[in-house]
């Protein structure tokens, strides 16, 4: 009997380390949620700053982000 008890507290103890497992991967989901919908709303709001022109604003936010100083890669130079 002794043995079983004991085998029923690890069983116990191992569905509490799953269950606080599971929490920590809820709030990273719930994480991720949010962060979808912050960037819905940013597309939103540069579309609504816009007037509709989403493709010129992404394109000018593009053009800001990349270095002035890149070179696209040499596609010869990369397969040898």
């Amino acid at each position: 009997m002794v043995v079983v008890i004991e085998h029923l507290d690890a069983a116990q103890a191992h569905m509490h380390e799953a269950t606080r497992k599971l929490s920590s991967v809820i709030m990273d989901l719930e994480k991720g949620a949010d962060f979808i919908g912050q960037y819905r709303d940013s597309l939103i709001k540069t579309i609504e700053t816009t007037g509709g022109d989403v493709t010129a604003s992404v394109e000018s936010q593009i053009k800001e982000f990349i270095p002035k100083n890149y070179r696209r890669p040499d596609p010869e130079s990369e397969s040898s």
